[in-house]
């Protein structure tokens, strides 16, 4: 428990104003709470300037903002500490990074700050800082007996990115509701463009999107955990001048709908004044979003694709949780839509008999890891060659006493050999649900945060 002797407030903002942001910033505040010290969670994000206002008028001593910086033109009180969150990082985010900090600052990422892309050079504290699990985790008693599943995924899949394949009626038909005032003659010359172009040049409005899948394809490794970010940004903007000059629309301009859900266009618009240097994705273009979703989501769509399709093998009797399921043919008769609760989730994960898990970076300790542990469900992940780092699982627990591993070519055997050994499943999940309760809850990190303060 803290040792500090007069309480200290802290200011947390989330990073988007949804449910699992809301989840974590107020986790952390309960943690806070639980140790003596009074923490403010705000359930939507606040410009710099309102950040600024709430330090003077609650008398804060520490700021912790998730996926925010300071604000280079907007000056805190001398005494607030700084603590810049990261649980999402782009190719972007460390453009004029290391400007942004004091030396009295701390950042954190959601595991090793290399692994996940925050390699620019700081001056202050850089520390791993992952999720936690708050009491209600904890003292989780399902209601009913519930039905067992052999397999489950709770997370997002992106969808998959060649939807956006057109006909030649269809924009023929959008050609004559966009342009009802165009002349006869004009409108005849543009659909004989389209058509000359569907037949002489097919798929070419797909072609940038074919490259990059194929760049990220034949660079990646699905179920490995060793994602570089930056290595696959390199490579596609390294990719042959026909595809990296050329003006792009067309098939990468359609990606918006992917990442505007992606990076949340909409929101990052509102407050844009005095908001602090995050990048900005709604200035990107069509082919910087692209190398966004490219370098990020696609290898999770890579890795969700093989494992599911390796568990099929094993066993029909599979549960999908998260948005994207339902757009993949292959999988929608097996998605069962989002959960909005967190006791939904955990009954999901206690009557699961394994729990399947995937992160492209390898740093397995991240919320729904942890959650599930905590009520005994068992976990299914792959092995990685950064488990031994902040925020791996070897961090923390040790395989076959406190979760199962996999490698791509093992999948199946191992899927396998659990499922058919309750006994050993069931010993497994409590001895994680122990070590969450004593390593791994909200106070935890509460009092890692403190601890790191009086570096």
């Amino acid at each position: 428990m803290s040792t500090q002797r007069n309480p200290l407030k802290i200011l947390i903002t989330p990073n988007y104003s949804a449910p699992y942001d809301q989840r974590m910033v107020n986790g952390l505040a309960a943690g806070f709470h639980a140790i003596g010290h009074q923490a403010h969670a705000l359930p939507t994000p606040i410009s710099a300037v309102e950040v600024a206002q709430k330090c003077k008028e609650l008398s804060i001593d520490v700021v912790i903002q998730v996926n925010r910086t300071r604000h280079p033109e907007v000056t805190l009180p001398p005494k607030v500490r700084y603590i810049s969150w990261f649980q999402d990082v782009f190719p972007e985010t460390t453009k004029c990074f290391a400007d942004t900090f004091h030396d009295t600052d701390i950042l954190y990422a959601l595991g090793d700050a290399g692994v996940l892309g925050l390699d620019a050079p700081l001056p202050c504290y850089v520390g791993s800082l992952v999720s936690g699990v708050d009491k209600a985790v904890i003292d989780y008693r399902p209601n009913a007996k519930l039905e067992p599943v052999d397999f489950s995924l709770c997370g997002f899949i992106p969808s998959p990115p060649l939807l956006v394949t057109r006909s030649i009626w269809k924009d023929i038909l959008d050609l004559t509701r966009l342009n009802p005032l165009l002349g006869a003659r004009k409108c005849l010359a543009i659909m004989r463009r389209i058509i000359f172009g569907y037949y002489l040049r097919p798929h070419l409005q797909n072609a940038e999107i074919i490259t990059m899948m194929g760049l990220v394809r034949s660079s990646y490794r699905p179920l490995r955990g060793d994602l570089d970010i930056h290595t696959l940004n390199q490579i596609m903007r390294e990719a042959p001048a026909t595809y990296r000059n050329r003006p792009l629309g067309g098939a990468l301009s359609r990606l918006n709908r992917y990442t505007q859900h992606l990076f949340g266009q909409h929101r990052i618009k509102k407050n844009r004044t005095h908001q602090n240097p995050v990048p900005d994705f709604s200035a990107l273009s069509p082919f910087e979003k692209s190398i966004n979703f490219f370098a990020r989501e696609y290898p999770r769509l890579l890795d969700r694709e093989a494992l599911i399709n390796g568990i099929l093998q094993v066993s029909r009797s599979l549960e999908l949780y998260g948005p994207g399921w339902n757009m993949h043919p292959e999988f929608s008769p097996y998605a069962k839509g989002v959960i909005d609760t967190q006791n939904g989730l955990l009954d999901v994960y206690r009557r699961s008999r394994i729990n399947l898990a995937n992160n492209t970076h390898g740093l397995g300790l991240h919320s729904r890891t942890l959650e599930c542990m905590a009520v005994g469900g068992f976990v299914l992940t792959h092995e990685s060659p950064h488990d031994n780092k902040p925020g791996g699982m070897l961090t923390s627990f040790e395989p076959d006493v406190h979760y199962g591993t996999f490698t791509p070519e093992s999948l199946r055997e191992e899927a396998h050999r659990w499922l058919a050994d309750e006994a050993r499943r069931r010993q497994v999940g409590q001895q994680a649900a122990e070590v969450v309760r004593q390593r791994h809850c909200w106070h935890h990190r509460a009092q890692q945060i403190l601890d790191d303060l009086g570096r």
